[in-house]
């Protein structure tokens, strides 16, 4: 895991579960990618207990944030075709910030 500082974009509405006494929260974001010609990165961030609830309290679709967090890549092979393979980014949230724009 790789520690990273980033701008994103929230593309899903921030969702909340419990599980036993520990909330977790998960959402769709979107990393801003500033070289030319790239698209930019759809990730799935998530976050626990205090964090979480921060994040579903004042967080909404379409805001824009910064985020203090760990990165990995979780790499996915289909079961049909041995070929085929995916990638997913997943991000973990330590810290979240409001942009105002």
């Amino acid at each position: 895991m790789n520690n990273l500082v980033c701008t994103a974009f929230i593309l899903s509405q921030p969702k909340l579960k419990r599980l036993k006494s520990k909330c977790l929260c998960y959402m769709l974001i979107d990393l801003y990618n500033f070289r030319d010609g790239m698209l930019n990165l759809k990730a799935i961030g998530f976050a626990k207990s205090t964090v979480a609830k921060k994040i579903f309290d004042m967080y909404n679709q379409k805001n824009r944030v910064i985020i203090e967090g760990s990165i990995y890549i979780k790499k996915i092979q289909f079961t049909k075709n041995c070929n085929i393979k995916s990638k997913k980014i997943y991000l973990k949230i330590n810290k979240i910030y409001n942009l105002y724009n």
